[in-house]
């Protein structure tokens, strides 16, 4: 598939994980609204809602990590490398990339243990949903993360950060 080809498939990538991260904000939004009117106002509550939220912070989180390294706007000490050449930044940029790939790769690896030792002895989470489940974003998201990673480390010099 050639490069031209990719673009399109990439930015239906980009939309839709921006839709994702968009409707479980909205969603959580949405549900501790729901859950302070029923505390509030019916002295009642959802059973679920404290369980949902806790997982749905940890996704948003991750969500909202993914679009920060796709769009390089994740946080980064930069003062240095802004004044440096573009030779000197490059090789600054790929190496501060594959260790932040190293990194998230390695916290996928850990994540992936935890899930798994979850697995072995699983408690209910909601409504027929093991504990397990929502771990999933430990080792997938940090997965993704790597990869986001190591693509970055192949990307050219943002415009906003000119060589000296």
């Amino acid at each position: 598939m050639s490069q031209g080809a990719l673009q399109p498939v990439l930015r239906a990538l980009h939309r839709a994980e921006d839709a994702l991260l968009a409707a479980a904000l909205g969603s959580l939004l949405v549900l501790a609204v729901v859950q302070i009117v029923l505390r509030v106002g019916f002295d009642e509550g959802l059973a679920w809602a404290e369980a949902i939220s806790r997982a749905g912070v940890l996704w948003l989180a991750m969500l909202g990590a993914l679009g920060a390294a796709r769009q390089q706007r994740h946080i980064a000490v930069d003062a240095i490398p802004r004044l440096l050449p573009d030779a000197a930044w490059r090789a600054v940029h790929v190496l501060t990339q594959f260790a932040a790939a190293a990194l998230c790769g390695w916290a996928a690896w850990v994540g992936w243990g935890l899930m798994v030792s979850e697995r072995e002895f699983p408690l209910p989470f909601v409504a027929g949903i093991e504990s397990w489940v929502p771990m999933l974003v430990l080792p997938f998201g940090f997965g993704l993360l790597a990869v986001r990673f190591v693509l970055s480390a192949f990307a050219p010099r943002p415009i906003d950060e000119p060589a000296p």
